[in-house]
């Protein structure tokens, strides 16, 4: 049986996936965290915790991606 990291094009698949995945929670970190901002008049403070929080959240999904992508 063949793993899947025998084809270049799944691979390739994958990276983009996880690129996509971590990308996006560090943009919807950032506009919550503009809102919030803007909400509790906090200028820069959640905005600084938005981008951390969607890099933790984005790292920690790309994880269990990629867990289950070496699994199948």
């Amino acid at each position: 049986m063949k793993k899947n990291t025998d084809n270049p094009a799944r691979m390739l698949g994958l990276m983009g996936t996880l690129g996509v995945e971590i990308a996006a929670f560090i943009i919807g970190g950032v506009y919550l965290g503009r809102y919030l901002d803007r909400t509790f008049s906090t200028e820069p403070v959640c905005l600084i915790i938005g981008i951390f929080a969607g890099m933790a959240v984005g790292i920690a999904s790309a994880l269990f991606t990629l867990r289950s992508f070496i699994k199948d």
